[in-house]
């Protein structure tokens, strides 16, 4: 199972931490992954500096993530690896 882990603490929230779990909800209900993602936010991931959210997919730590560009890095970490699990 995929997970994302989203930055909910108080530098990422004011960055659109809550405004991109609610693109990436919308996105998991648009392409039937509900049961396949996991979502769930996580606490100060000490990136604070960085411009943007902090977002970890799949262990994978992803700095500088915005409302903005979060369907991009969507598509590419997690709609891409789950076609390549299946074939």
């Amino acid at each position: 199972m995929f997970t994302i882990s989203v930055c909910v603490g108080s530098s990422c929230h004011l960055k659109g931490a809550y405004e991109i779990i609610k693109i990436c909800q919308e996105l998991l209900e648009k392409h039937q992954l509900e049961g396949k993602v996991e979502l769930k936010g996580t606490f100060c991931c000490g990136k604070c500096s960085e411009q943007g959210v902090t977002v970890i997919i799949n262990g994978e730590t992803l700095s500088g993530v915005l409302p903005s560009n979060f369907e991009e890095v969507f598509q590419e970490k997690v709609l891409k690896e789950i076609q390549n699990e299946r074939h």
